[in-house]
């Protein structure tokens, strides 16, 4: 039984070539980049390796500066309103790429260097990184919206995880799997935690429903039916069916959170994919013999099964050298787009890829000792019938703000209502200047 390497990345490969530097040709287009994770800066030069090896004639020379995710965001920033001082490459993170389209053009669009691909990738997850027409990032994975559980919590109560398809099922399950375990009176499992200071156990529901921040014509949509019924349908998981509650420390990032889920006392929850690194790196393993992956359960038939979370787009800024800019584009789409590519997203970095076509390649379909020695893929594959799309506009990241400082929380532990909490985000946004 294998056991999949998150970081498969060859570091020696920084020593024989110089630190953060692939090797040096002869006539070799430089490129800078700029990550705020070091995994991705390892990924890309490892690509250029690659790109290299398959076009000998157009060496690249990459090198990358690893820069705290709020410094590089707000250095990238100032260097392309000052003209001066911006890589040639950067990541943009999600949440932050609306910031850059509120003036003049930043990023060159990457359309045509797209489109030989388009037929092969789920291409709603250009979404988030389009304004105007034009596809500027190209993300490094999916980000798939998938269930976690913990099997033996479920069984412990009599509950089959395979028998979990709808959330009137999860909902019965979760009524059985919610108890007080040494009688006490106080509940000491819970079928699922949810964020208040996060914005993944929202964002997943408004998503799946049709809602979201923006909507395809990058019209504000806050207060929109659909985020009304999903942001009711989580409260009353907390408040009506008594089967969720807060996560501990707000968010499913916190020390806390990974402490409940190791001792036991979140029987579920929902976050992308990506999130099934943190097993591994943030729980030590400890969870492996009862770890699993699922869909996400359905509202009805028909609808969507998933929608993506988190995401990081490479862009390339408006100050790179102009004769480096159908290269570079090459590059971006070899890196991210191939079908090697998107192989290695998954051997590498440990992330769902976009390209349709991988989901049945052997590198993909593997058992993994992390996850009760299942072959997640097979989960995966099935999770992504039907991916909700999310889009974005210049005020995603005020937004994504309000959500996860107070209206999360207001609905959760103060116990307002939907329509309250929206009208109050919408009234804040209308404040900051933003009009619908």
């Amino acid at each position: 039984m294998s056991k999949l390497k998150f970081v498969t990345l060859a570091l020696a490969a920084a020593i024989v070539f110089g630190a953060f530097g692939t090797a040096l040709a002869q006539d070799s287009t430089d490129l800078s980049l700029w990550v705020f994770v070091d995994r991705h800066g390892l990924y890309m030069q490892n690509q250029a390796e690659s790109w290299n090896e398959a076009h000998p004639d157009q060496p690249i020379n990459l090198t990358y500066e690893q820069i705290d995710y709020t410094q590089m965001h707000d250095n990238l920033l100032a260097s392309l309103l000052v003209g001066v001082g911006a890589p040639d490459l950067a990541d943009v993170e999600i949440s932050k790429f609306a910031t850059f389209t509120k003036g003049e053009e930043m990023f060159y669009p990457l359309n045509d260097v797209i489109d030989p691909y388009r037929a092969d990738i789920i291409e709603t997850r250009l979404a988030p990184y389009t304004a105007n027409g034009n596809n500027y990032g190209i993300d490094y994975h999916l980000g798939a919206f998938i269930m976690y559980y913990n099997t033996a919590l479920l069984e412990e109560a009599g509950v089959d995880v395979n028998s979990l398809k709808t959330w009137d099922d999860y909902i019965e399950a979760g009524q059985q799997v919610t108890r007080d375990t040494d009688g006490d009176g106080e509940i000491d499992v819970y079928m699922m935690s949810v964020e208040t200071t996060g914005p993944f156990s929202a964002r997943g529901p408004m998503l799946m429903l049709g809602g979201g921040a923006y909507n395809a014509d990058g019209e504000i949509i806050l207060e929109s039916e659909a985020n009304i019924q999903a942001l009711q349908f989580l409260q009353d998981l907390v408040h009506v069916h008594g089967i969720a509650r807060p996560a501990t420390g707000g968010h499913h990032h916190t020390p806390e959170h990974f402490i409940d889920l190791v001792e036991g006392r979140i029987a579920s929850f929902y976050m992308p994919q990506w999130y099934m690194t943190r097993y591994p790196d943030n729980m030590a393993s400890e969870l492996a013999d009862v770890a699993v992956i699922r869909p996400m359960p359905v509202w009805e038939e028909g609808g969507y099964t998933s929608t993506m979370g988190g995401g990081t787009g490479t862009v390339i800024t408006n100050q790179i050298d102009p004769s480096k800019i159908a290269l570079a584009a090459e590059f971006l789409a070899f890196s991210k787009l191939t079908y090697e590519a998107n192989v290695a997203l998954w051997t590498d970095l440990g992330f769902d890829p976009m390209r349709l076509d991988v989901y049945d390649d052997e590198a993909l379909l593997i058992t993994m000792d992390d996850f009760s020695g299942e072959v997640p893929f097979e989960h995966i594959k099935e999770a992504i019938a039907s991916v909700a799309p999310e889009y974005t506009g210049p005020f995603y990241p005020e937004i994504a703000t309000i959500m996860t400082t107070t209206m999360l929380y207001d609905l959760i532990e103060n116990q307002l209502s939907p329509e309250e909490v929206l009208a109050n985000a919408a009234e804040e946004l209308r404040a900051m200047g933003a009009e619908f």
